[in-house]
């Protein structure tokens, strides 16, 4: 009887360890797998994903947004330790039709009066208009050109003018005020280059120190675990 619980025993051990190393085993894989698949995905964008005007990193601040040709943005700021009240970042981009019918795919908003021309003619506005709440996505554009990782934590929006499509707008963030644990109160506007402010409010955002960027040796490193 001894023997043959020993024996069973024996048996459960080793089956244990088969077991412990096969998972040992697969985990490895599946690192390897999803460092071979993160190393294909940054390799395809920068071969067939990155066109002359497709968004590309921002340098020389704390920024961590990607940017394009067509966006214009000025900041009063670089980084998080020069942040303070009075600081600013300015959006700027036209918001076309394009960008219209993609938000309403993206989004699901398909109301008629962004969409179509005849709908649109009968309506108070007389005409299609952008979406309230893609034109005062503009806003976040600025927050993300802050220095440091911005997280929104509240927004209050006034919708004080329809906005045509075709025309360029600014989002200009402002902080207002610093609260405590790295929070922020910042005044927010979008405005139509003659300075008419179609958007009108306040934001909370909390600022994050960024994770370290991945350097050329960390990812070689990652792929030969």
């Amino acid at each position: 009887m001894a023997s043959d619980q020993s024996s069973m025993t024996d048996s459960f051990e080793g089956m244990a360890t088969a077991w412990i190393e096969s998972s040992t085993a697969v985990s490895k894989n599946m690192a390897q797998m999803y460092s071979n698949i993160a190393a294909a995905n940054r390799e395809l964008w920068s071969q067939t994903m990155a066109p002359a005007d497709s968004p590309s990193r921002e340098s020389g601040d704390d920024s961590i947004a990607y940017s394009k040709s067509s966006w214009t943005t000025v900041q009063s700021v670089d980084t998080v330790a020069e942040l303070e009240v009075g600081d600013e970042v300015v959006f700027r981009k036209e918001l076309t039709d394009s960008d219209v019918h993609a938000f309403a795919n993206i989004s699901g908003d398909t109301n008629r009066l962004h969409l179509d021309d005849e709908f649109a003619s009968d309506t108070r506005f007389g005409r299609r208009i952008v979406h309230g709440t893609l034109a005062s996505g503009l806003i976040s554009s600025a927050l993300a050109r802050l220095p440091g990782m911005i997280v929104y934590l509240s927004q209050d929006l006034d919708f004080e003018r329809p906005v045509d499509i075709g025309t360029t707008v600014e989002a200009t963030v402002r902080v207002a005020e610093t609260l405590d644990g790295d929070r922020y109160r910042l005044d927010t506007t979008v405005q139509t280059e003659d300075g008419t402010t179609v958007i009108d409010g306040e934001a909370i955002v909390l600022i994050d120190t960024p994770p370290a960027p991945e350097t050329d040796a960390d990812a070689d490193a990652s792929t030969t675990e």
